[in-house]
Formats: C-alpha cells, structure tokens, sequence
C-alpha cells in the first residue's frame, strides 16, 4: 500500500472564496500590466538581482545631474518604470510561493488518487481473469486509458 502524504478536502466556499479574490487581484492589477509574446520575452535585456542597484544609482544620478541625460532616454519614465518593477516584485514572489504550493498539492493529490485508481483496476483485471463479466466489462472501459496494452490491443479490430 502507498504512503499517503496528503488527505484534503476544500470546501466550495473556500473554493469559491478563493476564485473570487483571484479574480479580484487580477481584475486590479490588469490596468498596470502588459503582455509580451513568447518571442518578446526572450529578446529584451533583462534586469537582475545584480542590476537593480545599477539602475537605482542612475535613476539618484539622473536627478542630481541631469546636464548627463542623453536626449534618448526619459529620466521620469524610468524611475516611474524602476518603481513599477520595485513594486510588484514582492506581490510576484508571494505569488510563485502560492503556485508553487498548489502546483506541489497538485501533483501529491493526482499521484494519490492515480495510485488508487491503478489499485482498483489491478483487482478488476485479477476478477475478470477469474471470470467476472461483471469484472471483464469494467476491464474494457478502463483498459482504454492504456491503448498500447495487450488487453486494449486484443479489443480492437485488425487493421486490413
């Protein structure tokens, strides 16, 4: 027998309680967002751990000597962007911790009920084996998940 490592059930009001603040957040923050493809994603320079106190100090030098600007860049949009980054990246890291959590619980509650389910269907195997109809009916229907075994693979017609 497996080891079961999580045994939960959340009530719809959480559920729903939950969906409803997701919504919340996402209908607050979709104002202040942008999108980017896949491609866009990859192309641009990106700013890390490593270049944020960089751009702190030229957003600081920008204002107390401005005479260095280049005509190209807009001092006030990059502090507002610098901000902006500032901002949501603790809200982004709450956020993963919480994905991570749900993605972990995910896969533990799949992997457990799978285990089950594969439990199940071995006793049905072993029934219909003995001579179950009952047991050879509930074979067939569940031997189609698994369409490269033998059992599923004796159900189908030949090819001609």
């Amino acid at each position: 027998m497996s080891k079961n490592q999580i045994s939960v059930e959340i009530p719809q009001d959480i559920v729903t309680q939950i969906s409803t603040k997701f919504q919340e957040i996402k209908d607050l923050l979709t104002p202040y967002m942008g999108v980017m493809t896949v491609d866009e994603r990859k192309s641009l320079p990106k700013m890390s751990d490593k270049s944020v106190a960089f751009v702190n100090k030229v957003i600081e030098y920008t204002f107390a000597n401005p005479k260095f600007i280049p005509s190209m860049m807009d001092a006030e949009e990059c502090k507002k962007d610098y901000t902006a980054n500032q901002t949501l990246l603790p809200l982004h890291a709450v956020s993963q911790q919480i994905g991570e959590m749900m993605k972990d619980t995910i896969m533990l509650t799949g992997h457990e009920a799978y285990v089950q389910a594969l439990y199940y269907y071995g006793s049905v195997k072993l029934a219909a084996k003995a001579g179950d109809a009952e047991a050879k009916t509930i074979v067939e229907d569940l031997s189609k998940r698994f369409p490269n075994s033998r059992n599923s693979s004796q159900n189908k017609p030949d090819k001609e």
